[in-house]
């Protein structure tokens, strides 16, 4: 949906894989505002692993590269365990957003009432990107940490 931006001097902050008509819809009304707040991500649509794995490598690496992958979480409308797919690490776990954040079914109510609910309306989803992309640095110093560990 929307590649990194190549501004000098302004770093890769991850990518964000999104599922979902709502989660989609509302970070589609975002991306201005990711630009006003230099929030540099790459967002991909996560319609189906299955399809995606259907096409050829040279497209899914240019899609979500093996860095992107790393440097990656996900929002979905669904519970999180569904995008399993799409989780490549245990980190980027903790910065998904599901409607399932807190391990409890949501209540009902309006549309906007559920997302609200949930922690997907535009105002938490912008606030976890915002999170996901100033912990960069420590998210992948984590990650390096245990590669460091496995070569022990």
């Amino acid at each position: 949906m929307r590649d990194y931006a190549q501004a000098p001097g302004l770093p890769k902050g991850g990518a964000v894989i999104v599922q979902g008509t709502s989660a989609v819809a509302n970070i589609v009304k975002l991306v201005p505002e990711l630009d006003k707040r230099n929030l540099n991500v790459k967002i991909v649509c996560a319609v189906s692993p299955q399809l995606f794995r259907l096409q050829p490598e040279e497209y899914r690496n240019r899609v979500i590269s093996p860095g992107d992958r790393l440097n990656s979480t996900v929002i979905t409308t669904q519970a999180r365990w569904l995008m399993h797919d799409w989780l490549f690490n245990k980190v980027a776990e903790e910065y998904a957003l599901s409607a399932d954040w807190d391990n409890r079914w949501r209540t009902g109510g309006t549309v906007a009432e559920v997302l609200e609910e949930a922690h997907l309306s535009p105002h938490w989803i912008l606030e976890g990107i915002e999170r996901f992309v100033h912990d960069r640095d420590v998210r992948l110093e984590r990650l390096q940490a245990e590669l460091d560990m496995a070569r022990a």
